[in-house]
């Protein structure tokens, strides 16, 4: 039988190579490997080394500390994918730990981690030198020390989380709810648990807000949070939203079209805050669910945006009630939805052709398609328990 140091071997040697390849393809091809947002983050990391601010490279929104970690790519330059494909495979292990922690047999916790850890999605975002991987493995830290009834370290690694991105802040009521009334011992809103939980998130937090905005002013504030709340991007953008936003994006201000936007908002507030006080009591569940519906909702929404929830969905396959059959039409739903946008994508992007509304057409159908399969994954995660069989 596979064994999971067997498994993240045959992972790491995957994203090893992939690194390699992806060293030697940049060298002889103008169709760059790398992911373009690696060379923000090297340009940044260079900034910070010689003193300056990393908001100084123009397109840089992310936290200061990203770029503290990127220090070493001056000496080795695919240092980050090396890091990204190490928090990749942190990913799969936290996967295995969450599944067999609920019961679930080796077998089938080695079988949820190994859809992150071989997944090609996963594998080739991370070498290319993307970062999300650093959050999904904080995200996960989080949900892990919730489920071990460990508060503080899940306080802290939640605001990690939501220092690295905002989004993951929708966590905190279906993890505070599931410590106040599902951990070992005394059940009440407020309690000793959920008192340490709010006071280790809140002190990470101001710490990390304290100690940036003291170095970086304004720019860390509005560069980390407020830019990723009033972006918008009426180009590759998957969201519903779309062509609202690209329709109004040059009209003058006025009440309705800031109402507009404000209204975006809401859709993934109550589905947020419905799932939370539905589900809290099975959190890898309400997790997923809250995940996939903010990306779907949310005015902007990229490729990138889908490993939110894709290091999620491994956790719910020994729950699900589901044939194979059925498994792989969901994912063929979900890559047609995917492949029809992309296609009137490139006729805007590529042949410069007038067909946004058919793009709006595309992403609306996309919409529906992800609505399919949040409500399959519901029906389908009733009253299973973990499977426990070899």
């Amino acid at each position: 039988m596979v064994t999971l140091p067997q498994l993240l071997s045959v992972s790491l040697l995957l994203r090893l190579g992939l690194v390699l390849y992806g060293e030697i393809h940049d060298q002889h091809s103008l169709l760059k490997y790398t992911d373009v947002d690696y060379k923000v983050f090297s340009d940044a990391a260079r900034h910070v080394r010689a003193g300056g601010s990393p908001y100084q490279r123009l397109t840089y929104r992310y936290t200061p500390l990203l770029a503290i970690l990127l220090q070493p790519n001056s000496l080795l330059p695919c240092f980050g994918k090396l890091l990204f494909s190490t928090a990749d495979l942190c990913i799969g292990y936290l996967l295995y730990k969450i599944l067999s922690s609920s019961g679930n047999s080796h077998r089938a916790s080695l079988t949820g981690a190994s859809l992150w850890l071989l997944n090609p999605i996963s594998a080739g975002v991370s070498t290319r030198g993307n970062a999300e991987s650093l959050l999904g493995c904080v995200v996960l830290c989080a949900l892990y020390a919730v489920k071990q009834n460990r508060p503080v370290a899940a306080g802290v690694a939640l605001s990690l989380a939501a220092h690295l991105k905002i989004y993951p802040i929708i966590y905190s009521l279906p993890l505070y709810l599931y410590l106040a009334y599902c951990s070992p011992g005394h059940h009440s809103f407020f309690n000793s648990r959920t008192a340490r939980f709010v006071i280790s998130f809140l002190t990470v937090q101001v710490l990390f807000l304290s100690l940036f905005y003291c170095i970086y002013g304004y720019d860390f504030v509005f560069e980390t949070y407020l830019y990723h709340i009033v972006r918008t991007d009426t180009r590759h953008n998957f969201s519903p939203y779309f062509y609202l936003l690209y329709l109004t994006k040059y009209a003058p201000s006025t009440l309705l079209s800031s109402l507009l936007r404000f209204l975006c908002f809401l859709p993934q507030a109550l589905l947020s805050l419905l799932f939370s006080l539905k589900y809290y009591t099975s959190p890898e569940l309400c997790l997923t669910l809250q995940t996939v519906t903010f990306v779907m909702f949310n005015k902007v929404s990229t490729s990138q945006y889908f490993l939110w929830y894709l290091w999620l969905l491994p956790l719910l396959y020994p729950r699900l009630e589901m044939g194979a059959v059925k498994t792989v039409s969901l994912v063929g739903v979900w890559f047609a939805g995917q492949g029809l946008w992309l296609w009137t994508g490139y006729l805007v992007e590529f042949e410069c052709k007038n067909c946004f509304l058919a793009m709006h057409g595309a992403g609306i159908f996309f919409l529906l398609s992800q609505c399919y399969i949040v409500c399959c994954l519901i029906v389908s995660s009733r009253n299973v328990s973990p499977r426990k069989t070899e």
